[in-house]
């Protein structure tokens, strides 16, 4: 299991986020040692400085003028102020960083025995309360002086997460949108590059996106455009070659047939199945240089092109044994397939002799057409080598009497296809050439 993403689009999210986390979460503290905290240490001295200036303006005022002050006070500044009677239901406040300042800070101003509290019929609730006393004593008794507990503790952290969570939330956008706009024309090249490496002519790509994606995406059409003239000048190359052999061929078997009686039959025989080979080969250079990505797509049943070959190859002297099995419709290239299917019949017949196995199926979710036979196989370790154009290995498969082009056109239309050709050593002995192909079809 990965737990990194593989994309680059997630990558960078992912490095963005972490660097944008880290810096964050410094520029936090920062701001918390730099400016949260000297301002609440500087509020609460302004704050108990006020207190004091309550508590002296309480000591100078007759009754009647306390009353009246402190209706004053809390009308205008929402600090309540009680004469302290009797035992008062009070209890110590909880501790904090800020309410430590606090008390540091009354201590410092009023004594030693200041302290802040809270009501107990405020703890009760469960919830933590709203309002902070001080006790502020006095030749009359002394006073309590209520205040909101915002006055003396104010709780920055919901504003540094909210802080936080808006920038993760604008910094994830912004790195989603970067992110996207380079990889869709990446997406783009890689989609087109698989086109290619399967044999099609893909559109050329957009040239959009950062100036080295432009860039990129400018080279990769112009290699686009080579790739398909050198495609076509060797098409066009082997067509005329091919061409041009013809009429001498055509010659030259006329001739050979008419010198019936004049020769040995066995060498007019000879002659003769030369001849049938080099038109072979001039078969499979047409063949090759046929463009298959041409050919447009169609819904296409596997059985029937296996029947189809099956009937060629049996006309040709083959004994084809069928073994199909229910196949779902595909979207193939109905010719090019057919042309893959008698490759390797043709293989098999002149490799192997004897009965030859076709046979089609559903196999670990992707449809497969076999060649089987009982010929001498191919060693694994040279199937890689045979299936590239032009190599032979005369006694296992290529054949000494063919251009090494069969497997080739039967690899490029599988990969053409989406899928692969497989050649695999039979049990019992053989070989066992099996085309796979993804039920969907590949974008």
């Amino acid at each position: 299991m990965r737990l990194f993403p593989t994309s680059l689009l997630w990558r960078t999210l992912v490095v963005l986020l972490a660097a944008l986390v880290l810096s964050q979460a410094f520029a936090l503290w920062l701001v918390s040692q730099y400016v949260t905290q000297p301002r609440i240490e500087q509020n609460i001295r302004l704050f108990v400085s006020h207190l004091k200036t309550i508590s002296a303006a309480l000591e100078t005022m007759t009754p009647q003028q306390q009353v009246a002050f402190a209706t004053r006070v809390g009308e205008q500044e929402g600090i309540r102020v009680t004469s302290v009677v009797g035992d008062e239901p009070m209890q110590l406040a909880h501790h904090s960083a800020a309410l430590e300042i606090f008390r540091e800070r009354m201590r410092a101003t009023f004594g030693p025995d200041a302290e802040v509290y809270v009501a107990k019929r405020e703890v009760s609730g469960g919830r933590a309360p709203k309002t902070l006393w001080v006790h502020l004593p006095s030749s009359s008794g002394g006073y309590w002086l209520g205040f909101p507990r915002t006055r003396a503790e104010r709780d920055p952290s919901t504003a540094f997460i909210l802080w936080g969570a808006v920038g993760l939330l604008i910094a994830i956008a912004a790195t989603f949108t970067i992110a996207w706009r380079l990889n869709r024309p990446l997406r783009a090249l890689g989609a087109a590059a698989a086109r290619i490496g399967r044999g099609q002519s893909p559109q050329p790509v957009a040239v959009t996106g950062p100036r080295e994606v432009r860039s990129l995406a400018t080279a990769f059409n112009e290699m686009g455009e080579r790739l398909q003239q050198n495609e076509r000048e060797r098409a066009t190359f082997l067509a005329g070659i091919s061409h041009d052999l013809r009429t001498p061929l055509s010659r030259l078997r006329l001739e050979v047939e008419m010198l019936e009686g004049r020769v040995d039959p066995e060498t007019q025989r000879g002659m003769v199945s030369d001849l049938d080979d080099m038109n072979a080969i001039i078969d499979q250079f047409i063949d090759f240089t046929r463009s298959e990505a041409a050919e447009p797509l169609s819904s296409v049943d596997l059985n029937d092109v296996a029947r189809a070959s099956a009937e060629g190859a049996t006309r040709a002297g083959a004994q084809v044994e069928l073994r199909l099995e229910d196949v779902p419709q595909l979207e193939l290239r109905a010719l090019a397939l057919k042309r893959l299917v008698d490759n390797l019949l043709v293989n098999a017949q002149r490799h192997a002799g004897g009965p030859i196995e076709l046979a089609t199926g559903i196999r670990d979710g992707n449809a497969v057409l076999c060649v089987r036979d009982r010929g001498p196989g191919i060693p694994p370790p040279l199937v890689p080598h045979l299936k590239q154009p032009f190599t032979r290995r005369d006694d296992a498969r290529s054949g000494a009497s063919g251009a090494g082009l069969g497997l080739a056109i039967a690899d490029r239309v599988a990969s053409l296809h989406g899928g692969r050709l497989e050649l695999l050593p039979r049990a019992g002995g053989g070989l066992e050439a099996t085309l796979v192909l993804p039920l969907r079809r590949p974008a």
